[in-house]
């Protein structure tokens, strides 16, 4: 009877997506309940205490974080306000702030209304809406733990960051970075830095890809032991 049912659900999953109005978010879908799956898998199984949500956005990354490691000392760092003010309505710990090398101050735009990611404006562009925002060191953050995980998703700010890490490279057991791939891309470097350091890549937890090939990807490297 099991074996009879699984095949009637396969059938019906197959003609469901047969429809593209169906299957094109049921792909969505499945991709974000994976990636889901996977982080909160990795964060289970390292055992992080204490962990740095760098570019938190609306808090999909710490909810899972939240749902994993229940103990662990968690602190979000985001820069747009609306975002900040969300994630401090779903009672998560917030800086809001930019990561940076030094603590300064950096002008962030937001490059399409569609989208609440920011980056650093370029220097003489005047193009685009922009405004100033306080920029901290990750070493200046006040978590606790002794297997901290770093997590930056910042729009290709990710070493000015790692360059303000300073004394939390001795408690940071793990880093979940967002990189470019291809020509130009921060893949290579970022590899080699981190190698130097004593870290190596355990997993790839998600891919973005366009025209048939992976063009950004986060990824999850650990000290060694």
């Amino acid at each position: 009877m099991n074996a009879r049912l699984y095949k009637l659900g396969m059938i019906g999953l197959q003609w469901l997506t047969s429809f593209e109005p169906v299957a094109a978010p049921l792909e969505t879908f499945s991709r974000v309940v994976q990636r889901h799956r996977k982080l909160y898998s990795h964060l289970r199984a390292q055992k992080f205490d204490g962990v740095i949500d760098g570019g938190a956005n609306v808090g999909e990354f710490a909810q899972i974080v939240r749902s994993a490691l229940p103990m662990a000392d968690l602190v979000c760092v985001e820069p747009n306000r609306e975002c900040a003010a969300a994630l401090r309505s779903r009672g998560f710990r917030v800086v809001e702030a930019a990561l940076w090398h030094e603590a300064t101050q950096l002008m962030l735009t937001q490059p399409t209304d569609a989208s609440t990611s920011c980056t650093v404006m370029a220097e003489g562009d005047q193009s685009v809406p922009a405004w100033t925002v306080e920029a901290v060191r990750l070493d200046s953050l006040q978590i606790s733990g002794s297997r901290i995980l770093v997590k930056l998703d910042l729009q290709g700010a990710e070493f000015q960051a790692l360059d303000g890490m300073g004394g939390l490279w001795e408690r940071c057991a793990g880093l979940l970075l967002e990189v470019s791939l291809g020509d130009g891309g921060t893949y290579e470097r970022m590899r080699e830095l981190l190698a130097a350091r004593g870290y190596h890549e355990s997993s790839t937890t998600n891919e973005l890809w366009q025209d048939g090939r992976v063009i950004e990807a986060d990824k999850l490297w650990l000290r060694a032991a």
